[in-house]
């Protein structure tokens, strides 16, 4: 049996007959708002409320960011517990509304915060359920398994989703905090998330099978003395070798594509909770400084698309690179913004590059593991990969008290990525383990 697509990022030939309407782009499109709230309500709220909590609560830069720290490293070890559960033929539709609602609550009860042990508590603590739960992991793993053919164009578009958080959040919360204050402001945002989020959480399936179908929408047709038959012109697509969570551990391709990721984090999330901090410490407005951002987000959905598009056409490994050289000159490029003009430029290029390593990371995982196991697979990756997550931010933060400065913790972020691309040439396809009996 055979991968979907060689390693070389050539697409199958042929296309399956597909029924009009295929219930796996619902998980898609749920993913991927979902996801928006996900990315959108986390490093950059905490970016947006900074300053404003700093001045009325007086709290650190450390405190603040450290609490979003425990948010993600707890959500983090939860990983290899919650993964494996989007393999369950139905847990998914218990563990992502429950999540939905821990994660409302995370930013309802900050509105009667008083002290860093109650902010810690619940947005750290409560923060980390939602994470785990309802994080866009757990969404991506369902598209993983509801697409083989066209999971580039799913996770491309289920990415894209989720990267219209930086272009929405910033400047709805701006706008919340403006008009009503940052207590009411978080209130808002979790009776939002109630709104939006629980309703697609309900809409959650582990897989096609569950409902009677294939990967891609592929027909099935009923044979009356065997049950029934796969309608493919390629029938590999169907014979996707999935690994074992046991397997894909003892692969070294495994602990690259987790470095990988891990390095990653620090330039793309980590960094991006410091956005806004950063461009009023240059003497931006808020108001501006989330335009900026805004206009980052709007560039960062079309980027997937884009990377999607070209990793259904090139060697994946080659992309990650490639990416990871992009990303280390925009990182440089905004040490010299100066103006509103080069924070535009900035957005429009660090957009772009920055919507590819993620879903590059989650392609190639698929592609080397299939999709049987992948929730145990990837879960086993979340703890490291929220582990430099949740540090990232805080230390960027620690360097900035320290130095007075964002220049030092920027060059860190250009180190990171520099170790990203060579963790990205060091990664091959593993060798399929030998199974007897």
């Amino acid at each position: 049996m055979g991968m979907k697509r060689k390693w070389m990022g050539q697409p199958a030939s042929t296309k399956a007959d597909t029924p009009r309407f295929f219930y796996g782009w619902v998980i898609v499109g749920a993913g991927a708002i979902s996801g928006a709230f996900n990315l959108g309500s986390a490093g950059f709220a905490t970016s947006t409320f900074l300053a404003v909590m700093q001045s009325d609560l007086g709290w650190s830069q450390t405190v603040i960011f450290g609490a979003l720290a425990v948010r993600q490293l707890l959500g983090g070890l939860l990983g290899p517990i919650i993964g494996p559960l989007a393999d369950h033929p139905w847990a998914p539709q218990v563990i992502l509304p429950l999540g939905s609602i821990f994660l409302a609550l995370s930013f309802i009860l900050l509105r009667w915060v008083e002290s860093p042990f109650e902010y810690y508590m619940v947005y750290g603590v409560l923060g980390a359920l939602g994470v785990a739960a309802q994080g866009s992991g757990m969404w991506q793993t369902l598209a993983i398994k509801w697409f083989i053919r066209k999971r580039a164009r799913a996770l491309s578009w289920s990415n894209a989703g989720a990267a219209s958080g930086p272009l929405i959040f910033p400047l709805f919360l701006t706008f919340l905090i403006g008009n009503m204050g940052w207590r009411e402001a978080w209130l808002w945002l979790g009776i939002t998330t109630v709104i939006i989020v629980l309703p697609l959480s309900l809409m959650a399936r582990t897989n096609p099978e569950v409902m009677g179908m294939l990967p891609d929408g592929d027909t099935i047709n009923p044979r009356p003395s065997s049950g029934i038959s796969v309608t493919s012109p390629d029938p590999s697509v169907e014979e996707e070798y999935s690994f074992t969570r046991g397997e894909a551990l003892r692969s070294r391709s495994f602990w690259i594509l987790t470095l990988a990721m891990a390095l990653a984090v620090v330039g793309i999330t980590g960094y991006q909770a410091h956005w806004i901090p950063y461009f009023q410490e240059r003497g931006f407005s808020l108001e501006v400084a989330a335009s900026g951002v805004a206009v980052y987000g709007l560039f960062n959905i079309a980027g997937r698309l884009v990377w999607g598009y070209l990793a259904g056409k090139y060697n994946i490994r080659t992309l990650m690179m490639l990416e990871g050289a992009l990303a280390t000159v925009g990182v440089i490029f905004m040490l010299f913004i100066f103006n509103p003009v080069m924070m535009v430029a900035w957005g429009v290029f660090q957009g772009i590059n920055l919507a590819g390593f993620f879903l590059l990371q989650s392609i190639a995982t698929a592609e080397f593991f299939g999709r049987d196991h992948i929730g145990a697979i990837r879960g086993f990756m979340t703890p490291f990969a929220n582990g430099t997550r949740a540090l990232a931010p805080l230390i960027i933060g620690i360097l900035h008290d320290w130095q007075g400065s964002y220049t030092v913790p920027f060059l860190l972020v250009v180190g990171t990525w520099v170790l990203a691309v060579v963790a990205a040439y060091a990664i091959r396809p593993p060798r399929k383990p030998l199974r007897h009996g």
